[in-house]
């Protein structure tokens, strides 16, 4: 039987994401309903023939000054490895399933205990400052630079950006006029990802959208901003000093009518940052994505892989 090499990528954070599955058969159940204090993320895959060599990696919750996270449990099939790679603070897990059997079905489940503080806003907003540049370390200065769909130095961005500058405004004050300029002229509407730019000249998009906008406003205008993913939605988040220079990130939720600073989310924030320079890719990935790699599968029918939890795009409701 000729040797067979397949490779899965299947993308969850993304709320416009798409699936590129050579694997064939793909589900996607539900996510799992215990929210935050209990998430579970993991996959089942079922193989058709012998398979050496399965390599899965998925991002998970990691620690953030919003949000503390433990792993409590962990199911792994017998003779798999699991470890965690640091990307500049989000953590993706990574297992090795040195073979499986023709029928088998290896099931891989973590569970977290999550602590996810609530959005709100500062209390004295206009005391906030975007933080001085030379001080910023490796990891918050590339949050001033353009990357994947955040094309935050294309003529049509920094032209947009230097039209709301306000010269003697609050750093608040700044960032929210790049928001209300993305309220203003940009319509909430699902659909595949397309960047800062394409929302711009369209005037339309879903949370990806208006969020690659925002972040691609604020980086123009020097404050530094990323975004924020979370199962199935994500929203921006952009660095200021409090009065004692303490870093402080301010989250926005840019869909629906909530004050700006605030939002009701609450779900684990699986990753932070738009621009991720990932093992085995050449090129920077916008969020890291659910990957799975086969190095030598044998069987008649392709193997089917299930993720959890599963794409979808649900921005955050009031309570």
């Amino acid at each position: 039987m000729v040797k067979q090499f397949f490779a899965a990528t299947l993308l969850l954070l993304a709320c416009g994401s798409w699936a590129s599955a050579q694997f064939g058969a793909v589900e996607t159940p539900a996510a799992s309903s215990g929210g935050v204090g209990n998430f579970e993320t993991g996959f089942t895959l079922q193989v058709q023939g012998p398979a050496l060599g399965v390599t899965a990696t998925f991002p998970v919750p990691a620690n953030w000054q919003d949000q503390k996270v433990e792993l409590v449990r962990q199911e792994l099939p017998p003779g798999a490895s699991l470890k965690f790679l640091d990307l500049d603070g989000t953590s993706q897990a990574r297992v090795d399933i040195p073979r499986m059997a023709a029928g088998d079905t290896a099931k891989v489940m973590l569970y977290f205990q999550v602590d996810r503080q609530p959005i709100v806003a500062p209390n004295r907003p206009e005391s906030l400052t975007a933080p001085d540049q030379k001080q910023l370390d490796r990891t918050q200065r590339k949050y001033l630079l353009p990357g994947p769909f955040v094309e935050s130095r294309d003529n049509k961005i920094t032209t947009v950006a230097h039209s709301l500058a306000k010269p003697d405004a609050s750093t608040w004050d700044q960032a929210e006029a790049y928001y209300d300029f993305v309220h203003q002229n940009v319509t909430y509407e699902n659909g595949p990802m397309k960047g800062a730019v394409a929302a711009l000249e369209e005037g339309r998009g879903d949370c990806e959208e208006m969020t690659t906008l925002f972040v691609a406003l604020c980086r123009a205008g020097n404050i530094p901003a990323r975004t924020v993913w979370v199962p199935g939605h994500c929203y921006p988040e952009f660095l200021t000093k409090t009065d004692d220079g303490t870093d402080r990130w301010v989250a926005v939720e840019m869909t629906g009518d909530f004050p700006f600073g605030q939002s009701p989310e609450k779900r684990p924030i699986l990753q932070k940052g738009d621009n991720f320079r990932i093992a085995g890719s050449r090129k920077p990935q916008h969020y890291v994505k659910q990957e799975l790699a086969i190095r030598d599968y044998k069987g008649s029918a392709p193997p089917s892989v299930t993720w959890l939890p599963a794409p979808g795009k649900e921005p955050p409701r009031a309570e």
